[in-house]
């Protein structure tokens, strides 16, 4: 395990009121146990526009304090990164990227939807609906498929002249499943095969090239898709950007999975990470048959933030056509259960755009914040804070009395805690069946929905 950093805050990450003190307290650990580190620059910036910086050193007992607040409803950037006598960084000791929040269920879209919006995207779903998706490419791979499942590569037609391209696994037995379509983030990698055990699972390109590595991909389309997307004139108009061609694509390719003869037509889930999360959540506004979404380190949220004082992240400069493509304008028209997972040291994807994703859904919706991730990063210590809604109000009560756990057995709630050590919010309850025995486990997760047998289903069930 690597060296790195824990930060805690003097309460939860999450739970700031504007103009209240965050504390940062950091210590340097390595294998879970603490460390010396001399030399640390530090950053602090912000969504209502301070930005500082500093040096300092953790010792033994004498961790790094840092302090500041937030004047408006967002979010703070706290960077440490270890450095040398030489201020070079330290090999194999990972950087600091964590945060916090202030009134985080404020944050709105900084936008509106154009005028033409509804009518643009009626028109692609019937332009969708209208087209035969037929494969016109369609192969059995038994040389690397996974035991258990068949393997098929397929080319579906579209009507914007690229196919929608993929793999699709589907488990070798009889029967029928659930089915999940999974979008990738931004690359120009072809689709891979993805499986998980009981569901029949699709993983498409975003560009409909065939399945080719990085180093192949370059260089048959180095040229034509560097930095596909970020272009600012073809992103001026909703019909000339990249990403219109890609979501008709996207929209396609589910079509297809719909018809394939194992499909129970019951549970579709939606799931991308990054540029995926776009991807799938794009889907599952415009395709009445998702059943659930599920998206991590969603990008592409609130483009329009950065004119607000929200700090940046990495993405495309926001143009006119980009707004009808902006996942947060997507969440409006999503019905179906939605999960998220983000973190809050993430500045490709900022928590800011994030949450502004979450507030703007009106389904049931989970949020997991993970303190001190990246985009690409999960630190070794995990401190998560969970937001869970009904799509009407948060969800925060957890009453005493039976509850039935998805599979099967029966608990009684006896009270809800705290854990000391992190102020976490626990449930207490006590197993009806064999030695009764007490058990503990984090609200959040008491709360969650749970993946079992091919669908998403409440991990306990209140029964009275």
């Amino acid at each position: 395990m690597s060296k790195y950093f824990k930060i805690e805050t003097n309460k939860p990450a999450v739970s700031y009121k504007c103009g209240e003190e965050m504390v940062f307290t950091i210590t340097a650990k390595e294998n879970c146990r603490d460390i010396e580190c001399k030399y640390i620059k530090w950053q602090i910036t912000t969504d209502d526009g301070k930005a500082y910086d500093g040096y300092g050193s953790i010792g033994f007992g004498k961790p790094l304090v840092l302090k500041t607040s937030l004047s408006k409803p967002g979010f703070v950037r706290v960077t440490c990164t270890p450095l040398t006598d030489e201020n070079m960084n330290i090999p194999g000791f990972d950087v600091l990227e964590a945060g916090a929040g202030a009134e985080i269920e404020k944050l709105s879209y900084c936008d509106t939807l154009p005028d033409d919006f509804t009518e643009y995207w009626a028109a692609i779903e019937k332009m969708v609906a209208e087209f035969d998706c037929q494969p016109i490419y369609f192969k059995e791979i038994t040389e690397t498929a996974k035991k258990g499942f068949k393997v098929y590569e397929v080319h579906v037609s579209t009507p914007v002249g690229r196919p929608a391209t993929g793999f699709i696994t589907v488990p070798d037995k009889e029967g029928t499943f659930p089915m999940v379509v999974e979008f990738r983030g931004y690359s120009l990698v072809g689709a891979t095969p993805m499986y998980r055990d009981g569901a029949i699972k699709g993983c498409f390109s975003a560009h409909g090239i065939e399945a080719l590595n990085q180093v192949e991909s370059y260089m048959k389309y180095g040229g034509e898709l560097t930095d596909y997307g970020f272009n600012e004139k073809e992103n001026e108009s909703n019909m000339t950007t990249y990403w219109r061609d890609m979501m008709i694509r996207n929209l396609c390719a589910a079509k297809y999975m719909k018809t394939l003869p194992q499909w129970n037509k019951k549970q579709f889930i939606a799931r991308g990470g990054s540029q995926g999360a776009l991807q799938a959540t794009t889907v599952a506004a415009h395709d009445k048959d998702v059943t659930f979404l599920d998206i991590l380190v969603p990008w592409f949220c609130n483009l329009n933030a950065e004119s607000k004082g929200f700090m940046a992240g990495w993405r495309p400069r926001f143009k006119e056509g980009l707004r009808y493509f902006d996942t947060v304008a997507q969440a409006m028209f999503v019905k179906c259960p939605v999960n998220i997972e983000a973190r809050l040291g993430d500045y490709v994807c900022p928590p800011s755009t994030t949450v502004t994703l979450y507030n703007t859904f009106k389904c049931q919706k989970r949020l997991e914040l993970i303190q001190a991730g990246t985009h690409p990063y999960n630190p070794p210590e995990r401190e998560i804070f969970v937001r869970l809604s009904d799509g009407e109000k948060p969800i925060t009560e957890v009453k005493k009395g039976k509850y039935r756990h998805f599979k099967g057995n029966e608990y009684e709630v006896i009270d809800t805690g705290f854990d000391s050590e992190n102020m976490e919010e626990v449930v207490i309850y006590k197993a009806l069946y064999g030695d009764n025995k007490i058990w503990v486990r984090p609200k959040h997760m008491f709360l969650e929905n749970t993946w079992y047998k091919g669908e998403y289903v409440k991990r306990f069930t209140y029964i009275g």
